[in-house]
């Protein structure tokens, strides 16, 4: 049996719509911790750390896992935060400039060696069965 991850995130400051309750399913290691350095393709750099709690909130552990929204479907590096979901960091960026998301979802390029050694290639998608034509 898969396990499978409850998350939600409550409309705030960070995330202003919020994430209604997600039932997600969890295909890897968990890699945790309290922020994650990016590096993107044009050289910018970031900061993506887990939020949790009322305005103006405070940081919580990151997770980042391997899940797919349908069995067929190919699998997605996710990177998930608190209830309040997650901040996007510019270089020397302070809290008050950062952006909110309810959660991030990390291109396979873009996810450090650090992350990859705890989750792993990305799992292969189920078979789609046979289609079946009478």
């Amino acid at each position: 049996m898969q396990p499978y991850l409850e998350y939600e995130v409550r409309p705030g400051s960070n995330a202003a719509q919020g994430l209604p309750r997600q039932r997600l399913a969890v295909l890897s290691p968990i890699w945790r911790a309290p922020a994650l350095t990016l590096k993107y393709p044009d050289g910018e750099v970031r900061t993506l750390m887990g939020w949790s709690g009322s305005a103006p909130g405070a940081p919580c552990d990151l997770k980042i896992f391997w899940t797919r929204h349908e069995p067929t479907a190919p699998a997605v590096a996710l990177a998930i935060g608190g209830d309040a979901g997650v901040r996007h960091f510019g270089p020397g960026a302070a809290a008050d400039t950062a952006q909110g998301f309810p959660f991030m979802a990390l291109a396979d390029t873009m996810i450090p060696a650090e992350v990859l050694n705890v989750i792993g290639p990305p799992p292969e998608p189920a078979p789609t069965p046979p289609l079946l034509l009478i």
